[in-house]
């Protein structure tokens, strides 16, 4: 069967969906049609799959949750640390490369925990801690930070000499949280995430201050990590935790 005009203005339709974030299936009929027919009609799934690939994008996950869409370096639709608030140097940009694996790493440390869609909830302190506790044990082996390469070693030893307390800044108005201080990049990290539909603030009174939950996105999303060299490191201080006091 050839797909009709109509049939390929619904691909259109399908990806742009997927490409919104924050929009679930279960909340939009035409989404959720849409949905079921990719996952039942080869030839359509097929046509969608070979407008994502000229895009540089592909699908992760046709899960209830919807499309979740896997982008390359290149594509127009992949995430740029730029986006971000105050991110414009290669410190910067090492930060919040150094933040977002991190949180991977934390929160699913072994590779079985990918398919654990358990619900997973993490505190910019929890993070700040890890981090803090990972540069502390490579700074100790040096023969572990010699190995790994040196974009990695640049972003830990920058995270280690920012300031481990709030630090605000000093100015008129109310307070605001220092580009010096290692939680400010946590937090924008964990923040920016929300905006991009893979977590959302937990909220309940046994969450800590500033906690977040993670949502089936960002574990699938994840899951391209394994393999990383930066996720493999921080993974396995993860796993190895327990000495260090974390998590």
């Amino acid at each position: 069967m050839t797909l009709s005009q109509r049939d390929l203005a619904d691909v259109g339709v399908l990806i742009g969906c997927g490409l919104r974030p924050k929009l679930r299936a279960g909340a939009d009929s035409d989404y959720r049609g849409l949905l079921d027919r990719y996952r039942a009609d080869i030839e359509f799934r097929n046509a969608v799959n070979s407008v994502l690939d000229g895009l540089d994008t592909r699908v992760l996950s046709d899960s209830d949750l919807g499309l979740v869409l896997g982008v390359r370096r290149e594509s127009v639709f992949a995430y740029r640390i730029s986006d971000l608030s105050n991110v414009g140097g290669v410190t910067e940009r090492l930060l919040v490369g150094l933040v977002s694996v991190a949180i991977a790493a934390f929160t699913f440390p072994t590779p079985g925990d990918f398919d654990d869609d358990r619900v997973r909830r993490v505190s910019v302190y929890e993070v700040e801690r890890f981090l803090r506790a990972t540069c502390d044990r490579l700074k100790r082996s040096p023969e572990t930070a010699s190995r790994q390469e040196e974009m990695f070693e640049e972003a830990w030893r920058t995270y280690d000499r920012l300031s481990p307390g709030y630090k605000a800044d000093k100015g008129e108005g109310k307070a605001r949280r220092s580009k010096a201080s290692s939680v400010y990049w946590v937090a924008s990290v964990l923040t920016w995430m929300v905006d991009q539909g893979l977590a959302r603030p937990a909220s309940g009174l046994a969450s800590a201050p500033e906690t977040f939950q993670l949502l089936e996105r960002f574990r699938i999303q994840a899951r391209e990590l394994a393999g990383n060299a930066t996720y493999d490191v921080l993974s396995a201080i993860r796993r190895d935790g327990g000495e260090e006091g974390i998590g």
